[in-house]
């Protein structure tokens, strides 16, 4: 038998812990609650960043 890593193991745990926060969420919530988490990231780190609508983004790409 392979003994699984401890890093990996930690990433399993990590990946079931977010699986069951999400399971029930559609993805409309989900996406509010990344937006909520980045902005909270941003602020903590004092970083100004914009978001830009995939909209625009594409014509820029263009």
């Amino acid at each position: 038998m392979i003994k699984e890593p401890k890093e990996l193991k930690e990433i399993h745990e990590i990946m079931e812990k977010i699986y069951e926060e999400e399971k029930g969420v559609n993805a409309e919530q989900r996406v509010r609650k990344i937006k909520e988490e980045s902005e909270k990231f941003m602020k903590e780190r004092k970083l100004n960043l914009k978001r830009i609508d995939p909209k625009k983004l594409k014509k820029i790409a263009i």
